[in-house]
């Protein structure tokens, strides 16, 4: 998971430029063997789009901050200026780190 995220900070360098294509995304990437949840590469722009956005790796099908908390995640919460919105459940690389997980 974390060569996946690695991956990711270099995909999300190029958002904005001409080589990105937020038409590619959602992408299927495989199940978390921890939770057997599917984890998918999603695209998720606010403000101006596409230009200001990332790519996250999301748990697929996780409605909501509980059902995230429950699944091990961490809610993807939107920034400014939409503040509040539930995006998605981000993954927690090393659950021994249960910090990461505490809502907050």
């Amino acid at each position: 998971m974390q060569a996946e995220l690695a991956r990711l900070h270099q995909v999300n360098l190029t958002v904005g430029t001409e080589s990105f294509d937020p038409g590619d995304y959602p992408v299927a990437i495989g199940v978390d063997m921890r939770n057997g949840k599917f984890l998918s590469e999603q695209f998720i722009c606010w403000d101006t789009c596409p230009d200001v956005g990332m790519v996250f790796l999301l748990y697929r099908f996780v409605d909501g901050v509980e059902a995230c908390h429950s699944a091990g995640g961490v809610p993807l919460i939107s920034p400014d200026p939409i503040p509040g919105e539930y995006w998605g459940c981000r993954p927690v690389v090393d659950w021994l780190d249960a910090s990461a997980r505490e809502p907050g």
